[in-house]
Protein backbone atom coordinates (compact mmCIF):
# COMPACT_ATOMS: atom_id res chain seq x y z
CA UNK A 1 0.00 0.00 0.00
CA UNK A 2 1.33 3.08 -0.82
CA UNK A 3 1.97 5.90 2.10
CA UNK A 4 0.39 9.62 2.07
CA UNK A 5 3.58 11.14 0.94
CA UNK A 6 3.40 8.94 -2.53
CA UNK A 7 0.08 9.97 -3.51
CA UNK A 8 -0.78 12.36 -6.53
CA UNK A 9 -3.30 14.13 -6.40
CA UNK A 10 -6.39 15.37 -9.30
CA UNK A 11 -9.24 17.58 -8.77
CA UNK A 12 -12.32 17.01 -10.47
CA UNK A 13 -11.71 18.07 -14.24
CA UNK A 14 -12.06 21.93 -14.06
CA UNK A 15 -15.27 22.00 -16.06
CA UNK A 16 -17.37 20.32 -13.36
CA UNK A 17 -16.33 22.98 -11.22
CA UNK A 18 -17.89 26.85 -10.38
CA UNK A 19 -16.40 29.41 -8.29
CA UNK A 20 -16.46 32.54 -6.57
CA UNK A 21 -14.64 33.76 -3.78
CA UNK A 22 -15.23 36.27 -1.59
CA UNK A 23 -12.82 38.12 1.04
CA UNK A 24 -10.71 35.18 1.31
CA UNK A 25 -13.36 32.49 1.24
CA UNK A 26 -14.59 30.30 -1.66
CA UNK A 27 -18.20 28.84 -2.59
CA UNK A 28 -17.51 26.13 -5.20
CA UNK A 29 -20.29 23.92 -6.67
CA UNK A 30 -19.20 20.52 -7.90
CA UNK A 31 -21.35 20.43 -11.12
CA UNK A 32 -21.06 16.47 -11.18
CA UNK A 33 -22.33 15.91 -7.62
CA UNK A 34 -24.69 18.95 -7.73
CA UNK A 35 -22.89 19.87 -3.99
CA UNK A 36 -22.10 23.18 -3.00
CA UNK A 37 -19.11 23.81 -0.55
CA UNK A 38 -17.89 26.85 1.00
CA UNK A 39 -14.04 26.51 1.36
CA UNK A 40 -11.42 28.85 3.44
CA UNK A 41 -8.27 30.18 2.18
CA UNK A 42 -6.03 27.04 2.30
CA UNK A 43 -8.59 24.99 0.59
CA UNK A 44 -9.57 27.56 -2.24
CA UNK A 45 -5.74 27.75 -2.76
CA UNK A 46 -5.52 24.39 -2.98
CA UNK A 47 -8.01 23.58 -5.23
CA UNK A 48 -7.27 26.39 -7.23
CA UNK A 49 -3.63 24.73 -7.78
CA UNK A 50 -5.15 21.78 -8.20
CA UNK A 51 -7.56 22.82 -11.25
CA UNK A 52 -4.33 24.81 -13.05
CA UNK A 53 -2.30 21.78 -12.93
CA UNK A 54 -1.35 20.04 -16.31
CA UNK A 55 -0.94 16.86 -13.90
CA UNK A 56 -1.61 15.48 -10.64
CA UNK A 57 0.49 17.00 -8.04
CA UNK A 58 1.97 15.63 -5.01
CA UNK A 59 1.23 17.52 -1.41
CA UNK A 60 5.20 18.62 -1.82
CA UNK A 61 4.05 20.06 -5.18
CA UNK A 62 0.48 21.65 -4.03
CA UNK A 63 2.78 23.52 -1.48
CA UNK A 64 5.50 24.68 -3.74
CA UNK A 65 3.17 25.89 -5.94
CA UNK A 66 1.51 27.87 -2.82
CA UNK A 67 4.60 29.07 -1.80
CA UNK A 68 5.10 31.00 -5.35
CA UNK A 69 1.65 32.38 -4.43
CA UNK A 70 2.54 33.51 -0.87
CA UNK A 71 6.24 34.64 -1.87
CA UNK A 72 7.62 32.44 1.02
CA UNK A 73 8.70 28.93 1.65
CA UNK A 74 5.84 26.62 2.63
CA UNK A 75 6.40 25.98 6.50
CA UNK A 76 6.41 21.73 7.49
CA UNK A 77 2.67 22.77 9.40
CA UNK A 78 1.57 23.73 5.84
CA UNK A 79 2.16 19.94 4.64
CA UNK A 80 0.24 18.68 7.14
CA UNK A 81 -2.55 21.32 6.47
CA UNK A 82 -2.59 20.79 2.82
CA UNK A 83 -3.03 16.61 3.13
CA UNK A 84 -6.18 17.57 5.91
CA UNK A 85 -7.50 19.70 2.77
CA UNK A 86 -6.65 16.64 0.44
CA UNK A 87 -8.83 14.08 2.65
CA UNK A 88 -11.27 16.66 2.81
CA UNK A 89 -11.89 17.18 -1.32
CA UNK A 90 -11.64 12.94 -1.26
CA UNK A 91 -14.72 12.70 0.79
CA UNK A 92 -16.64 15.78 -0.83
CA UNK A 93 -15.64 14.60 -4.17
CA UNK A 94 -13.46 17.36 -5.37
CA UNK A 95 -10.63 15.52 -5.49
CA UNK A 96 -9.08 11.81 -5.79
CA UNK A 97 -5.33 10.59 -4.99
CA UNK A 98 -3.88 8.01 -7.92
CA UNK A 99 -0.51 6.20 -6.28
CA UNK A 100 2.45 6.77 -7.83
Amino acid sequence: MSSRSTLLWRSVPPDAITWHEWDGEFVVRNERTGSSHLLGPLAGSVLQVLLEADGALSVGDIAARLGDHLAAAPAPDQYAGIAAVLSEFKRLGLAEPEAQ
